[in-house]
């Protein structure tokens, strides 16, 4: 039952490669395209956690700044 499974979902990802517009191209080009969207991804990734960043500092409680006066 689960090697039928795995068999199904073997021959679902060859069809859809099969079918990929990207299959006409050259294999260096197709490699060029995959690190391209995995960098998009990085950028999205780095916009998030800036995003995340701003707003854990905003949650933080603002503390004023002491000033030392001396008392003769």
């Amino acid at each position: 039952m689960v090697a039928e499974a795995e068999a199904d979902k073997e021959r679902f990802f060859d069809l859809l490669d099969r079918l990929s517009p990207l299959n006409i191209l050259p294999a260096e080009t197709r490699g060029h395209i995959h690190t391209a969207q995995k960098e998009m991804l990085l950028a999205v990734r780095s916009l998030v956690d800036e995003a995340i960043r701003c707003v854990e500092e905003a949650e933080k409680p603002k503390t004023r700044k002491r000033t030392k006066i001396e008392v003769q």
